[in-house]
């Protein structure tokens, strides 16, 4: 029967063997080995890195990389490993948490016609999965706010659906719902079309427990913890001339969680000029509007917001203002803010409108 101590000295001597066996890229062939090498390999064997590309990876010896399928990108271990780099992209099926789906020549760009999916299987006591868009450019909506040339799609077997999104979208989170079920995969996909466009993404996706605190609400899209942050919409950016950034069709939520000892929340505008969503009503084409004005077109909606954050307030807003002072208070809860956008993208191309980008702040009780 081995020991402990056979164990190691066996683990210890595949590695030498494999260090023996690695090959430097340069002309002298034979990386040459010494003792600190063997003692620096030992120690980050395993151990977290980061890759040249900027993505997270596994410090392995060279061999040991190439075996495991995974590539060289950097060094680690004061020189004497690389960082290995692990892949998730088109085809590939994980069942690990904070996994980086990336575009297939990540980090450069693609450019061409491809349909690029991975599915993620859930582990057990698994409830939802994170999106961290980390980097997120494919091409710009339609002339009607669709992403008819490239999208991103998320399919799941619970019977949610989740917007189809395209454009920029760096910073942004999804929240979906795998269901409590043991065999509930999700499937991410990216479909492009034609050669005219730099696509490239690095999506991070993060399983949550259930009944962990983590969780978002049900019906909740996006879920902010803190108790001040900037929600944006999908594609916000700068004005494109004659056309809409923000997308069509779309119907979501984004929930704050309510911080203890705070009873109201206040929304403004990150910079000036950041809120156009939904068209100007007429005779007030370069100011706000609310309540019964928004219905004709697109809105955001935030319950019982006024200026005073007092009275009944409104529940929809509009226009290229955010009110007259460009900020909504509302004591309201649960924090919200619902996003409704239609189909007829006419009035909003006119205006050149780029969507909203919003501050919040929990105000705390007075007593």
């Amino acid at each position: 029967m081995f020991s402990l101590r056979h164990i190691a000295c066996s683990s210890f001597l595949l590695l030498l063997l494999a260090l023996l066996a690695t090959r430097d890229s340069d002309a002298q062939g034979i990386r040459p080995i010494s003792f600190p090498a063997i003692l620096a390999v030992l120690r980050y064997q395993n151990t977290p890195c980061t890759t040249e590309g900027k993505t997270p990876g596994t410090c392995l010896a060279d061999r040991d990389c190439s075996q495991r399928g995974g590539i060289p990108d950097g060094t680690c271990g004061g020189g004497f490993a690389s960082c290995c780099n692990f892949k998730f992209t088109c085809n590939k099926k994980t069942t690990d948490n904070e996994t980086l789906f990336v575009n297939p020549s990540y980090p450069k760009h693609d450019n061409g016609t491809n349909t690029c999916q991975v599915t993620v299987y859930k582990n057990e006591g698994v409830c939802q999965l994170r999106l961290d868009f980390e980097e997120f450019s494919l091409a710009q909506p339609d002339e009607n706010g669709f992403c008819t040339t490239d999208s991103f799609m998320v399919r799941t077997t619970v019977g949610e659906r989740l917007p189809i999104l395209c454009g920029d979208n760096p910073g942004q989170h999804l929240y979906v719902d795998m269901g409590r079920g043991s065999a509930n995969p999700v499937v991410l996909s990216v479909v492009s079309n034609g050669d005219a466009v730099a696509r490239k993404w690095k999506i991070k996706i993060n399983m949550i427990p259930c009944n962990n605190l983590d969780m978002a609400p049900s019906g909740c899209l996006q879920y902010y913890r803190s108790p001040s942050s900037v929600i944006r919409s999908f594609n916000f950016g700068p004005t494109l001339e004659g056309r809409a950034r923000y997308l069509s069709n779309l119907r979501y939520t984004s929930c704050v969680r309510t911080e203890e000892n705070f009873c109201a929340i206040k929304w403004e505008t990150e910079t000036p000029n950041s809120f156009s969503f939904g068209a100007p009503f007429e005779g007030n084409l370069t100011g706000g509007a609310s309540g019964t004005l928004c219905n004709q077109d697109d809105f955001v909606g935030v319950d019982q917001g006024s200026s005073e954050g007092s009275g009944p307030g409104e529940d929809r807003f509009c226009g290229n203002r955010l009110l007259d002072n460009d900020f909504v208070i509302s004591r309201s809860k649960p924090f919200q803010l619902r996003v409704r956008s239609n189909s007829d993208q006419v009035l909003n191309a006119w205006h050149s409108q780029r969507g909203f980008s919003l501050r919040f702040v929990q105000l705390p009780c007075v007593v």
